[in-house]
């Protein structure tokens, strides 16, 4: 059903976006056929490159083909977005030169915006630094370095995810939590190659399932997060050196979908000394609602990516009520993770990737 949804939605977006073009912009001749042929052909790239992204050893010419069909996914978001939003201008004004003006002003902001969201995509994630003080904790400081929707794929460099555990290493964690969407492909011949194993903390590494790891075979997850330690929680609790718990469900929805070890929040927090600190983990944000029902001190988060790019990020927003950063309701805390990387095209707008580092303060 996705599927069928999102290539209609694809096929109608594109006609819609050709049509704008070709009709306000007045393309006609040679202009016409170079647009039109250079259009098609680079649409039928990026649905291609969907397929090819799930090869398990591509060529280097199938990694290329799968980051330029990725980048053209996420110029026609921008595309559609933008062309959509101008159309509203046409209430003011349907005289062909007002349409010219309005959609070469549109095709402007598209072609800049997509530029930006690429560059702004280089380089390291950001890392952030929050201080939450915690009435009951047992220590001086507690630091949490918080890892989330890695995505490895085709085109992840080995080097990469790398630089993330050489950067996740220089902030000294106490303890380590991954929330979830490790991998896009099968990692389970090559997981040693992304340095993982290299992660180190005091009180070590805890995870839990994101709906990426249904997509590609729980146990195919469960079976790498046992080889590079990482300590998964399904719908379980555990208390580390008598100072504090972690709590974590495996993925809200997607568990229920494929009825594996269906998310279980009560479950999850059964037996808990809640004079302790207690640390909840949720690939997605929405089970804060049920969550902090219980005197948790905080809840991390992922699976939204701040959006990445239009229109994502406005239907996020208002899609979910914590939707990125920190938030606080009734006496937790929660804090929603753009992302130590990101999903599909390599972009972002508005919102950069990240590597958070939450030190719990005793008060």
């Amino acid at each position: 059903m996705f599927f069928i949804i999102f290539f209609t939605i694809y096929l109608l977006g594109n006609v819609y976006i050709i049509y704008r073009i070709m009709h306000d912009l007045k393309l006609h001749g040679i202009a016409l056929t170079i647009f039109i042929t250079f259009y098609l052909a680079i649409t039928f790239l990026s649905v291609y490159s969907f397929k090819i992204s799930r090869f398990n050893n591509p060529t280097m010419s199938a990694k290329i083909l799968t980051e330029v069909g990725y980048v053209w996914l996420g110029t026609f978001s921008i595309a559609l977005t933008y062309l959509l939003i101008s159309h509203l201008a046409f209430v003011f004004g349907h005289t062909p030169k007002f349409r010219y003006n309005t959609t070469l002003i549109t095709v402007i902001l598209i072609l800049v915006s997509v530029v930006y969201s690429y560059i702004n995509n280089l380089g390291d994630p950001k890392v952030k630094e929050i201080n939450i003080v915690v009435p009951n904790l047992p220590v001086e400081k507690l630091s949490i370095v918080q890892l989330s929707d890695i995505h490895i794929d085709v085109t992840t460099n080995y080097n990469t995810v790398k630089r993330f555990v050489e950067i996740t290493n220089s902030l000294n964690p106490d303890v380590i939590m991954f929330t979830g969407d490790l991998a896009d492909t099968d990692i389970t011949k090559t997981y040693e190659k992304y340095g993982l194993l290299d992660l180190k903390s005091k009180y070590g590494i805890f995870a839990v399932s994101g709906n990426h790891e249904y997509y590609r075979g729980i146990t195919n997850y469960e079976y790498i997060c046992e080889k590079i330690n990482f300590k998964l929680l399904n719908n379980e609790n555990i208390l580390v050196d008598d100072k504090f718990y972690v709590a974590g469900i495996t993925d809200f929805k997607t568990s229920q979908v494929f009825n594996y070890k269906p998310a279980d929040v009560k479950k999850s927090l059964q037996g808990i000394d809640f004079s302790k600190p207690v640390i909840f983990l949720s690939h997605q944000p929405n089970p804060f609602f049920e969550s902090q029902k219980y005197p948790i001190t905080i809840q991390l988060s992922g699976h939204t990516h701040a959006g990445q790019i239009p229109p994502f990020d406005i239907i996020e927003y208002f899609l979910y009520k914590y939707f990125w950063g920190l938030y606080k309701d009734s006496d937790s805390y929660i804090y929603v993770t753009s992302g130590t990387r990101l999903w599909g095209p390599p972009m972002r707008l508005f919102s950069k990737s990240e590597i958070v580092k939450i030190n719990l303060v005793k008060n």
